[in-house]
Protein backbone atom coordinates (compact mmCIF):
# COMPACT_ATOMS: atom_id res chain seq x y z
CA UNK A 1 0.00 0.00 0.00
CA UNK A 2 1.61 3.30 -1.10
CA UNK A 3 1.91 6.14 1.40
CA UNK A 4 2.68 9.84 0.97
CA UNK A 5 4.08 12.26 3.55
CA UNK A 6 3.00 15.88 3.24
CA UNK A 7 3.54 18.46 5.98
CA UNK A 8 4.26 15.66 8.46
CA UNK A 9 0.83 14.08 7.77
CA UNK A 10 0.88 10.51 6.50
CA UNK A 11 -1.92 9.58 4.14
CA UNK A 12 -2.65 6.17 2.69
CA UNK A 13 -4.12 5.52 -0.68
CA UNK A 14 -7.47 3.73 -0.18
CA UNK A 15 -7.70 0.20 -1.51
CA UNK A 16 -10.94 -1.28 -2.83
CA UNK A 17 -12.60 -3.82 -0.57
CA UNK A 18 -13.71 -7.22 -1.94
CA UNK A 19 -17.35 -6.10 -1.57
CA UNK A 20 -16.73 -2.98 -3.68
CA UNK A 21 -15.02 -5.10 -6.32
CA UNK A 22 -17.91 -7.58 -6.41
CA UNK A 23 -20.47 -4.80 -6.75
CA UNK A 24 -18.47 -3.19 -9.54
CA UNK A 25 -18.24 -6.49 -11.45
CA UNK A 26 -21.98 -7.12 -11.03
CA UNK A 27 -22.96 -3.68 -12.41
CA UNK A 28 -24.39 -3.83 -15.92
CA UNK A 29 -22.72 -1.84 -18.66
CA UNK A 30 -25.11 1.10 -18.67
CA UNK A 31 -24.78 4.88 -18.59
CA UNK A 32 -24.34 6.30 -15.11
CA UNK A 33 -27.50 7.83 -13.64
CA UNK A 34 -27.75 11.59 -13.89
CA UNK A 35 -29.71 12.67 -10.84
CA UNK A 36 -28.19 15.99 -9.85
CA UNK A 37 -25.66 18.65 -10.74
CA UNK A 38 -22.20 17.91 -9.33
CA UNK A 39 -21.93 18.58 -5.60
CA UNK A 40 -25.69 18.76 -4.99
CA UNK A 41 -28.19 16.35 -3.49
CA UNK A 42 -31.28 15.28 -5.44
CA UNK A 43 -34.37 13.22 -4.65
CA UNK A 44 -36.35 11.16 -7.16
CA UNK A 45 -39.01 8.43 -7.05
CA UNK A 46 -38.54 4.93 -8.46
CA UNK A 47 -40.31 1.57 -8.46
CA UNK A 48 -39.10 -1.69 -6.92
CA UNK A 49 -38.93 -4.46 -9.53
CA UNK A 50 -37.08 -7.06 -7.40
CA UNK A 51 -36.66 -7.11 -3.62
CA UNK A 52 -34.27 -10.09 -3.34
CA UNK A 53 -30.69 -9.65 -4.46
CA UNK A 54 -29.13 -13.01 -5.49
CA UNK A 55 -26.20 -12.61 -3.09
CA UNK A 56 -26.30 -9.34 -1.12
CA UNK A 57 -28.62 -8.18 1.62
CA UNK A 58 -29.81 -4.60 1.79
CA UNK A 59 -30.06 -4.08 -1.97
CA UNK A 60 -33.15 -3.97 -4.15
CA UNK A 61 -33.57 -3.53 -7.89
CA UNK A 62 -35.14 -0.20 -8.77
CA UNK A 63 -36.40 1.23 -12.06
CA UNK A 64 -36.48 5.02 -12.41
CA UNK A 65 -35.89 7.86 -14.84
CA UNK A 66 -33.51 10.75 -14.24
CA UNK A 67 -34.12 14.45 -14.76
CA UNK A 68 -33.37 14.10 -18.47
CA UNK A 69 -35.86 11.27 -18.98
CA UNK A 70 -33.26 8.50 -19.27
CA UNK A 71 -34.64 5.21 -17.88
CA UNK A 72 -32.47 3.16 -15.50
CA UNK A 73 -32.77 -0.16 -13.68
CA UNK A 74 -30.16 -1.00 -11.07
CA UNK A 75 -29.50 -2.72 -7.73
CA UNK A 76 -29.40 0.02 -5.10
CA UNK A 77 -28.73 0.02 -1.34
CA UNK A 78 -31.54 0.70 1.12
CA UNK A 79 -31.68 2.16 4.60
CA UNK A 80 -30.98 -0.53 7.17
CA UNK A 81 -34.20 -2.25 8.29
CA UNK A 82 -36.36 -0.55 5.63
CA UNK A 83 -39.10 -3.02 4.53
CA UNK A 84 -39.69 -2.75 0.77
CA UNK A 85 -41.68 -4.96 -1.59
CA UNK A 86 -42.04 -5.43 -5.34
CA UNK A 87 -44.23 -2.68 -6.91
CA UNK A 88 -43.55 -0.25 -4.06
CA UNK A 89 -42.79 3.29 -5.14
CA UNK A 90 -39.75 4.42 -3.21
CA UNK A 91 -37.82 7.60 -2.63
CA UNK A 92 -34.29 7.71 -4.06
CA UNK A 93 -31.78 10.12 -2.57
CA UNK A 94 -28.49 10.87 -4.30
CA UNK A 95 -26.03 12.12 -1.65
CA UNK A 96 -23.48 14.64 -2.88
CA UNK A 97 -20.55 12.48 -1.73
CA UNK A 98 -21.91 9.03 -2.68
CA UNK A 99 -21.53 7.30 -6.07
CA UNK A 100 -25.07 5.91 -6.36
CA UNK A 101 -28.64 6.64 -5.25
CA UNK A 102 -29.91 5.21 -1.95
CA UNK A 103 -33.48 3.98 -1.25
CA UNK A 104 -34.47 6.08 1.77
CA UNK A 105 -38.22 5.52 2.11
CA UNK A 106 -41.44 4.01 0.75
CA UNK A 107 -43.82 6.48 -0.90
CA UNK A 108 -46.69 4.01 -1.19
CA UNK A 109 -46.49 0.34 -0.27
CA UNK A 110 -49.15 -2.02 -1.59
CA UNK A 111 -47.81 -5.18 0.08
CA UNK A 112 -48.45 -5.90 3.74
CA UNK A 113 -45.63 -4.67 5.96
CA UNK A 114 -44.01 -7.02 8.45
CA UNK A 115 -44.58 -6.48 12.14
CA UNK A 116 -41.96 -4.48 13.99
CA UNK A 117 -39.61 -6.62 16.03
CA UNK A 118 -39.71 -5.67 19.70
CA UNK A 119 -37.05 -6.27 22.30
CA UNK A 120 -38.11 -8.60 25.09
CA UNK A 121 -37.61 -6.85 28.43
CA UNK A 122 -39.05 -9.51 30.72
CA UNK A 123 -40.37 -13.06 30.43
CA UNK A 124 -41.72 -15.81 32.66
CA UNK A 125 -42.05 -19.50 31.82
CA UNK A 126 -45.20 -21.20 33.10
CA UNK A 127 -45.83 -24.92 33.36
CA UNK A 128 -49.27 -26.29 32.55
CA UNK A 129 -50.22 -26.43 36.23
CA UNK A 130 -49.00 -22.88 36.99
CA UNK A 131 -50.67 -19.48 36.63
CA UNK A 132 -49.99 -15.79 37.09
CA UNK A 133 -52.47 -14.12 39.42
CA UNK A 134 -52.94 -10.40 40.02
CA UNK A 135 -54.48 -9.25 43.30
CA UNK A 136 -55.57 -5.87 44.58
CA UNK A 137 -53.98 -4.23 47.61
CA UNK A 138 -56.85 -5.57 49.72
CA UNK A 139 -56.12 -9.13 48.57
CA UNK A 140 -58.99 -9.52 46.08
CA UNK A 141 -58.18 -11.69 43.06
CA UNK A 142 -58.42 -9.64 39.86
CA UNK A 143 -56.77 -11.44 36.97
CA UNK A 144 -55.35 -14.86 36.16
CA UNK A 145 -53.25 -16.00 33.20
CA UNK A 146 -52.62 -19.67 32.47
CA UNK A 147 -52.58 -22.26 29.70
CA UNK A 148 -55.12 -25.01 29.09
CA UNK A 149 -55.55 -27.62 26.35
CA UNK A 150 -56.79 -25.03 23.85
CA UNK A 151 -54.10 -22.43 24.49
CA UNK A 152 -53.51 -19.37 26.68
CA UNK A 153 -56.37 -18.12 28.87
CA UNK A 154 -56.81 -14.68 30.43
CA UNK A 155 -59.49 -14.89 33.12
CA UNK A 156 -60.99 -11.94 34.97
CA UNK A 157 -61.82 -13.04 38.51
CA UNK A 158 -64.17 -10.30 39.68
CA UNK A 159 -67.93 -10.71 39.52
CA UNK A 160 -68.71 -7.89 37.07
CA UNK A 161 -66.25 -6.21 34.70
CA UNK A 162 -66.61 -2.92 32.83
CA UNK A 163 -64.36 -2.11 29.88
CA UNK A 164 -64.47 1.65 29.38
CA UNK A 165 -62.36 3.31 26.68
CA UNK A 166 -62.23 6.95 25.56
CA UNK A 167 -61.70 5.90 21.94
CA UNK A 168 -62.56 3.08 19.53
CA UNK A 169 -62.30 -0.56 20.60
CA UNK A 170 -61.01 -2.90 17.86
CA UNK A 171 -60.88 -6.70 18.22
CA UNK A 172 -59.06 -8.65 15.51
CA UNK A 173 -58.68 -12.42 15.18
CA UNK A 174 -58.99 -15.23 12.62
CA UNK A 175 -62.38 -16.07 14.14
CA UNK A 176 -64.44 -14.55 16.97
CA UNK A 177 -67.02 -16.33 19.13
CA UNK A 178 -69.30 -14.67 21.69
CA UNK A 179 -71.16 -16.87 24.15
CA UNK A 180 -73.38 -15.96 27.08
CA UNK A 181 -73.74 -19.02 29.32
CA UNK A 182 -76.41 -17.36 31.45
CA UNK A 183 -78.58 -14.50 30.30
CA UNK A 184 -78.95 -12.40 27.20
CA UNK A 185 -76.55 -10.72 24.82
CA UNK A 186 -77.44 -7.04 24.51
CA UNK A 187 -76.06 -4.80 21.75
CA UNK A 188 -76.75 -1.09 22.05
CA UNK A 189 -75.51 1.77 19.89
CA UNK A 190 -76.24 5.46 19.56
CA UNK A 191 -75.95 5.12 15.76
CA UNK A 192 -76.45 2.40 13.14
CA UNK A 193 -75.58 -1.24 13.88
CA UNK A 194 -73.86 -2.73 10.81
CA UNK A 195 -73.37 -6.48 10.31
CA UNK A 196 -71.34 -7.61 7.27
CA UNK A 197 -70.53 -11.17 6.23
CA UNK A 198 -70.66 -13.61 3.33
CA UNK A 199 -73.76 -15.15 4.92
CA UNK A 200 -75.59 -13.83 7.99
CA UNK A 201 -77.57 -16.47 9.91
CA UNK A 202 -80.39 -15.40 12.25
CA UNK A 203 -82.72 -17.77 14.10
Amino acid sequence: MATEREDDVVTEEPTASPLDAMLEDATEAAPEPILRPAGETSVLVGEIVDDKHPSLRGRVRVRWSDLEGQLYEKWLPTFQGLPVRVADRVMLTQPANWPEPVVTGVVDGFARRPEIERDEKASLDLKRDEAIRVRSQSGQDLLEVFEDEQGPVVRLLTGDVSLDLPGELRVKAHAISLKAERGQVNVEASDDVIVKGETVHLN
